[in-house]
């Protein structure tokens, strides 16, 4: 008696093989923004303040920051690769009384690290006037929101709202103001 095999090789198929493109890389918008700023002497004006306590500040100026915990930051929020497609709600809707164009996504998966990105575009120069990004992440040690924002050679600010299992919720916010 002959058996019969049947094999079946099914082939992973990308739903979204047929989209060029990919959402907004906040990496590749920091770094047109390094490569376009990078030794201008700007001074910035950085504050710390936790949980609504005292707030420290120091004037250092472009050279002397330390950029990395800021790219960091945003660089952890990035949601161009194209894994990422499908997994947020995309909306565009211009605001004619500041003049903006806004790019918004949400994410649909409440694990997502990042949960919201809006993006304000300038109708007229079409300059990026302003990025605000949510973030969440949930772990064994507790719950850790993010809101950070930036504003081209205004503001950077990032706000973090550690809240723990154990221990005292901590909210700290630190802002870096450019100067002049």
């Amino acid at each position: 008696m002959g058996a019969i095999i049947s094999s079946s090789c099914k082939k992973k198929i990308d739903p979204y093989a047929d989209i060029k493109g990919n959402y907004f890389s906040i990496n590749q918008y920091a770094l047109d923004q390094w490569n376009t700023f990078s030794g201008e002497p700007i001074m910035i004006l950085k504050t710390v303040r936790v949980n609504s306590g005292k707030i420290d500040s120091l004037l250092t100026n472009s050279d002397t920051l330390n950029w990395a915990p800021i790219f960091k930051a945003f660089s952890e929020t990035d949601i161009s690769d194209r894994k990422y497609l499908g997994q947020y709600t995309f909306t565009q809707f211009d605001d004619n009384q500041d003049g903006t164009h806004n790019f918004y996504y949400e994410a649909n998966d409440k694990d997502l690290f990042t949960q919201k990105l809006l993006l304000t575009i300038d109708q007229l120069t079409n300059k990026v006037k302003g990025i605000y990004i949510e973030t969440i992440t949930k772990d064994i040690e507790g719950e850790r929101t993010q809101k950070l924002y930036y504003a081209p050679l205004k503001t950077i600010q990032i706000q973090t709202d550690s809240r723990p299992i154990l221990g005292d919720k901590k909210f700290t916010v630190v802002q870096y103001d450019f100067v002049g």
